[in-house]
């Protein structure tokens, strides 16, 4: 399941790289302004930052359908500012009120928000759907997904350490180490550039998957066994004896007289 949402999320940022990138960088921007500009009172800017995240979101489902990308996207969700902000915080809070349980803690959080990462897309794009509500059917959604998008978040961050761990050791090679020092600096500029964007396009491609229904195994129940018939000879009428023909006798045959 994953690696069809790698190619889905790779064949769209492979169309739009640059402009993907902007509006990423874009809503990151705004993010941060918004997140400043409001230290008098900072859950509007938090706020308006889960506002434009869901924008975003709409960015990543929209490249998906193959649609144009713009900014009108990426403020789509202040049409609905509050069940969009009120949703999002709702799912943020309870993904910490989870992580505050002793020692498993970090494991139910980690659980919480693979379940509530469907949010986003649902709040962006379901209109009827309140903000409450949107927590159960991203639980529902994500049903059977859980794990795939693990595998998916694991093989892309892994494949990323096991690089950087790679070009690293070969960092320290005399003469030929500072083209590697070059390499390890562009991988880590790309992957901070791209990898956000990645995810949230394979996110969306696991949102836009049908849901993932568990079948249960039922025992067929024995039938009775019945003794297999033998097949029945056909049933031939007897043809009946045509009559002999009557033959005159000829001791009882008087022979006229010479």
């Amino acid at each position: 399941m994953f690696i069809e949402s790698y190619k889905s999320a790779f064949n769209v940022l492979k169309r739009k790289p640059f402009k993907l990138w902007g509006l990423s960088l874009l809503s990151v921007l705004v993010c941060a302004l918004a997140i400043c500009f409001s230290w008098f009172f900072l859950p509007a800017g938090i706020a308006f930052s889960y506002v434009v995240q869901c924008g975003m979101s709409k960015v990543y489902i929209d490249g998906l359908h193959g649609k144009e990308v713009n900014s009108d996207q990426l403020f789509a969700g202040f049409k609905n500012f509050f069940r969009i902000a009120g949703g999002m915080a709702w799912a943020t809070l309870w993904i910490i009120i989870w992580g505050l349980i002793p020692f498993a803690g970090i494991v139910f959080a980690v659980i919480k928000s693979y379940e509530y990462r469907f949010v986003p897309y649902i709040l962006i794009t379901r209109d009827d759907v309140s903000a409450t509500q949107a927590l159960r059917l991203s639980k529902e959604l994500t049903n059977g997904k859980k794990g795939q998008m693990f595998l998916a978040d694991l093989v892309l961050y892994a494949s990323y350490f096991v690089l950087v761990f790679i070009l690293g050791m070969l960092m320290v090679i005399p003469f030929i180490g500072s083209l590697f020092a070059l390499i390890y600096f562009i991988v880590a500029i790309v992957f901070a550039a791209f990898a956000p964007i990645f995810v949230g396009l394979y996110s969306a491609a696991f949102y836009e998957m049908p849901k993932v229904v568990k079948t249960v195994y039922t025992v067929p129940q024995q039938q009775q066994y019945q003794q297999p018939q033998q097949p029945q000879q056909p049933q031939v009428q007897p043809q009946q004896p045509q009559q002999e023909q009557q033959v005159p006798d000829q001791q009882n045959t008087q022979t006229p007289e010479q």
